[in-house]
């Protein structure tokens, strides 16, 4: 059984020391940027792209929109009506957080996924966000391609 892997890790911890450490003309943020919006999953596109859209959704994300055929998938949390009332303290509290993530197919086993975060119409780096759908997208493809799902396809 093979688990989906990214490919990004190893650079991360192998090239981008080594860029930072010789002055190469990308900077650190740029490579931290790069490093948490983008990742080639293991894993056929069709199996990537329901694991993306589980992923969101169970982090209770709304669906904003889904796309297989041009791979795009945007998801939601928070309420703009629902903030109008609030105060501006409260506001920061209850932030309205968009995800949309870019799917590609890289060949039948692989696929690559950028991901973009707007924090109240701004884009931003929400670390913990951007982590926590890293993980559960590689957990709902894993869950995906379990045993199970292999035993029934087999038998087509």
């Amino acid at each position: 059984m093979h688990h989906p892997i990214c490919r990004t890790s190893l650079v991360s911890i192998l090239v981008l020391p080594l860029m930072t450490a010789s002055g190469c003309a990308l900077s650190r943020s740029q490579a931290e940027l790069k490093f948490l919006e983008t990742r080639e999953i293991r894993s056929p596109y069709a199996s990537t792209y329901d694991g993306a859209l589980n992923a969101i959704f169970s982090l209770g994300m709304t669906i904003e929109h889904s796309d297989k055929a041009s791979g795009v998938i945007t998801g939601q949390s928070g309420d703009y009506a629902y903030r109008a009332n609030l105060t501006k303290k409260e506001k920061k509290k209850n932030p309205v957080k968009k995800v949309t993530l870019l799917l590609r197919p890289r060949g039948k086993a692989a696929t690559q996924i950028r991901m973009k975060v707007l924090v109240n119409e701004k884009q931003q780096l929400d670390r913990k966000l951007m982590t926590a759908l890293w993980q559960r997208i590689a957990r709902e493809v894993m869950l995906d391609e379990g045993p199970s799902n292999r035993r029934a396809s087999r038998g087509r």
